[in-house]
């Protein structure tokens, strides 16, 4: 119960419990040096993209980390990247409605937003989110080792686990922040307490993972207090406290809570000024971990600074654990030795990297600046500013892109500086489009999806009409499209309805990456399902696909719906349009007019991929088309790979048989090799 709580925890009693661990410490680090490798550390993650969904939970800390490093070094270009990337996301949660995970970018997107409140967008997102789940609260005690109890509800659509403590949380604490209202702070309080009264160890001073531990022993017979999970709550308990009211009820139950973590946080510290993965058992992985490491740097540099800790024992820990990361860090900028995602204590190594683990370096320099004398003095509303020119550059000139469009049907929209698609989204699943891919043929080499959705939203003019950059033309229904995908069952295709869930990824600017999953009809009684992910390239005229089927559901241990046959078509979109098929190749071409323009779309596959081409007549409601088909097997993993694109005569592409062919064959050789 919270009662076990000691009401008064006095700094000097935890320097008195605790002795530091027996390390040589350095002398305290400058603000310089501790910028400069804060910049070294962001600059190599933002050069390389994980291909993490840009909602997820393990990018969410990275954007914690940027906001804080874009402060404390005063370069906007950090703070610009999670701009880009809120706009990307178009300022939501993940879809889970009351997965706690799926909350965890609000942290990002209301910081952002409590600079400049007059961007509406970036609140009304996560607001309408928690609205709906404060209005239909789950009440049931869920549990992960006792799935029965939970009346078929998901064991994470409550807090049942101590990672959710820093994702949710700290996202409720700046809604209120953000808007006023108590009830924020009110839930927050009722679902922490709930995890508290489940998970806390009072006599360990520390939470289990979640149920499922609290009988589990590590190989050498202590109990598994998992180091990042913890880290996770210590770390989210400081980004909470920040938007606590100083005068609120609760607030010294957190307070006193922070308090009890960290004597058991510095009693788990290591000689090297990291922890271990097991913090009660150090020898089961006997070497520092990066991610865990960071969180608890990071929470005992900001209650110093803060003054909920103090004491020299206190703020000699939290040096050795910046000095300890420091030396994760690689040559290159790489933070290392971080554990893979999981939910317990495991192995890693020195390559091993996550968004997270990144996140938790950056959220712990940016505290160490502070500790050791650095002052931040940036203006925040004048770095936004500066921040936000430097999202509009990246945003509208030349680049690969993507988006879901949630300002018309959810559409999924992605480009490069040749060509551009989408696909229909799930409010269009009663009409009657469905998984076919629709072409956006454009003329320019920069941006357009989101102009040309925004000026047709606005009334100022239709995207159906070329006003210099291009139009959208092409009639889609629900075909496949240009290179959609569907079941074959030999005579006819099995198409899925439009898409169920979509994820865009964190790429460079020079590839946009999708991951789109469709829900078929059912085949021999059980349910089927496809991961497709297509990514596009700048500089190419094909986006390339790889899709996986699957039974029962979509996850990658699900079983693999292998040796059967699906079907890649493109659509003609006039009754003189010709199609070309070499399956010796493994090409498809149909050539076509498009807007009174010469037009040629083709799609290209591995030659032993190929069951067999043909052109078949359109059975559904767009009348007076006709698909060619190439015919696939899914492999051993239930696996296809293709590539497909267009090329328009108008926006300068040769789109003549002989140059069509050589683009599709050279794609088609890629896709014949490993």
């Amino acid at each position: 119960m919270i009662t076990r709580i000691r009401k008064h925890l006095t700094t000097v009693g935890l320097a008195a419990a605790l002795a530091a661990p027996a390390a040589a410490l350095a002398a305290p680090p400058s603000p310089e040096s501790v910028a400069d490798t804060l910049r070294r550390v962001a600059d190599w993650q933002l050069a390389n993209p994980s291909g993490t969904s840009i909602h997820d939970w393990v990018i969410a800390p990275l954007y914690d980390g940027l906001i804080r490093a874009a402060f404390t070094t005063g370069d906007a270009r950090y703070l610009a990247a999670v701009v880009e990337l809120g706009h990307q996301a178009n300022w939501a949660p993940g879809p889970r409605l009351y997965m706690a995970d799926d909350h965890a970018v609000g942290h990002a997107w209301l910081d952002i937003h409590l600079i400049d409140p007059s961007h509406k967008e970036r609140l009304a997102p996560v607001k309408e989110r928690f609205d709906y789940v404060i209005d239909h609260p789950i009440t049931i005690p869920l549990s992960f080792a006792d799935r029965a109890r939970n009346q078929g509800v998901a064991p994470e659509d409550r807090w049942s686990w101590c990672d959710a403590l820093y994702m949710a949380p700290p996202t409720l604490a700046r809604l209120y922040s953000a808007t006023g209202d108590k009830k924020y702070l009110a839930f927050l309080d009722q679902e922490f307490r709930f995890t508290y009264d489940t998970l806390w160890d009072p006599e360990v001073k520390l939470f289990y993972r979640d149920d499922r531990f609290f009988d589990k022993r590590t190989p050498n017979g202590k109990k598994v207090f998992w180091s990042r999970g913890n880290g996770w709550v210590y770390a989210g308990l400081c980004l909470t406290l920040e938007h606590l009211p100083a005068d609120h009820p609760t607030r010294g139950f957190y307070e006193n809570l922070f308090r009890e973590m960290t004597t058991a946080v510095l009693k788990a510290q290591q000689a090297d000024g990291l922890w271990r993965p097991s913090l009660l058992d150090p020898e089961e992985i006997p070497h520092g971990e990066a991610s865990g490491s960071g969180f608890y740097t990071f929470g005992l540099a900001w209650g110093l600074n803060h003054g909920l800790i103090e004491g020299r024992t206190v703020r000699e820990a939290a040096l050795r654990g910046w000095q300890g990361l420091t030396g994760v860090v690689g040559e290159d900028g790489h933070v290392g030795y971080v554990q893979p995602i999981g939910a317990a204590p495991d192995k890693f190594t020195p390559q091993s990297t996550a968004d997270y683990g990144t996140g938790a370096f950056l959220l712990a320099g940016s505290e160490i600046f502070k500790l050791v004398g650095g002052e931040v003095s940036v203006d925040p509303a004048h770095l936004l500013d500066e921040a936000e020119e430097i999202a509009e550059k990246h945003l509208t000139t030349p680049r690969a892109y993507a988006r879901i469009i949630v300002e018309r049907a959810e559409d999924v929209a992605w480009e490069n500086d040749k060509i551009a698609f989408r696909v229909y989204g799930p409010p269009l699943r009663e009409s009657m489009e469905d998984a076919g891919v629709d072409v956006w043929a454009k003329r320019v080499d920069y941006p357009i999806i989101d102009k040309w959705y925004r000026l047709e939203n606005e009334g100022v003019r239709s995207y159906h009409e070329d006003h210099g950059e291009g139009l959208d033309a092409y009639k889609v229904g629900d075909t496949l499209g240009c290179g959609g995908m569907a079941l074959w069952d030999g005579e006819k295709l099995i198409m899925p309805n439009v898409y169920q869930k979509a994820e865009i990824r964190w790429t460079s600017r020079d590839i946009a990456w999708i991951r789109l999953f469709y829900r078929y009809p059912d085949q021999n009684g059980r349910a089927v399902w496809e991961r497709r992910d297509i990514h596009l390239r700048m500089g190419e005229q094909l986006y390339e696909v790889t899709s996986r089927f699957t039974y029962d559901h979509w996850h990658w241990n699900a079983r693999p719906l292998a040796g059967t046959t699906v079907a890649v078509g493109l659509v003609n979109q006039t009754a003189e349009a010709r199609a070309e098929f070499d399956q010796a190749t493994g090409t498809m071409a149909l050539h076509d007019t498009l807007a009174d323009s010469a037009f040629a779309s083709g799609a290209a596959f591995a030659p032993a991929a190929v069951v067999d081409m043909r052109e078949a007549p359109h059975t559904g409601q767009l009348e007076g088309r006709r698909h060619a088909l190439a015919i696939l097997r899914t492999d051993a993993e239930g696996m296809v790979r293709y590539r497909a694109g267009y090329a328009w005569a108008a926006a300068g592409a040769d789109t003549s048989s002989e140059a069509w062919q050589a683009v599709l064959k050279k794609a088609a050789d890629t896709l014949s090799q490993p």
